[in-house]
């Protein structure tokens, strides 16, 4: 079973921050999860929310603030103002030469907010372009169907996650009509038959956000589950 940093390691660390990320990678994980969703001036930012109130010292939306603007903002305060005051919101290309010297997979869940899908997915695609990130590290998911639609118009070879609460036939249907690697569906929601389901497909089977053992106890062949606390779990 595979163990991801839900946002590096957000249990101990600042959410999405270079300091969780780095966490990460010292406790031994291959992989992580974190947020991207667009500025006002198309660069693309590694954040959960639609909003930097909750997580950083400074307000407003992410889609009408620039880069300029959002790196003026410290994103870790809010969690130690001690250990965490030099954080700052990281880039794409910030994250991604990060995670290529740690040795992280990633995976991309796109946030799409104010501005439309294809507008993240044009730039997301520009930006895979001019980086040496080999893409077969990567898992591009979202909430966000049409995202993954447009995902896979432009970059053929991806690797996409359907993400959703649970196992419909509106989640069976979105996993065929983008050739899913992998479905993300919440540890409350999914069952044996659904993981064997997907199985059979071909299709892994990855649950969100796990952070007690004994929450898949009962799941013993899901593929990976995503974790704000991955030391409790072996890795």
């Amino acid at each position: 079973m595979l163990i991801v940093g839900h946002r590096g390691v957000s249990g101990y660390y600042p959410e999405n921050t270079q300091a969780s990320i780095e966490a990460a990678a010292r406790l031994g994980l291959k992989w992580i999860e974190v947020d991207i969703q667009i500025t006002k001036d198309n660069h693309l930012v590694i954040a959960h929310d639609a909003s930097i109130d909750r997580c950083s010292n400074g307000h407003g939306t992410i889609s009408e603030l620039t880069l300029k603007q959002l790196k003026q903002y410290n994103f870790g305060s809010w969690f130690d103002h001690c250990r965490f005051s030099s954080e700052k919101i990281l880039t794409i290309e910030e994250l991604l030469q990060i995670a290529q010297r740690l040795s992280l997979s990633i995976n991309l869940e796109l946030k799409v907010f104010q501005k439309a899908s294809e507008q993240l997915c044009n730039q997301l695609e520009k930006s895979l372009s001019l980086s040496s990130f080999p893409i077969n590290n990567l898992v591009f998911s979202s909430f966000d169907h049409q995202a993954l639609l447009n995902l896979r118009q432009k970059l053929p070879n991806a690797k996409l996650g359907a993400l959703c609460e649970r196992l419909d036939d509106k989640t069976k249907a979105l996993i065929r009509n983008v050739s899913a690697y992998s479905c993300h569906l919440h540890h409350l929601s999914v069952t044996n038959n659904d993981i064997d389901y997907l199985h059979d497909k071909g299709v892994q089977a990855w649950a969100y956000t796990v952070n007690k053992p004994e929450q898949i106890e009962r799941l013993g062949s899901i593929d990976a589950i995503f974790t704000d606390f991955p030391d409790r779990f072996v890795i």
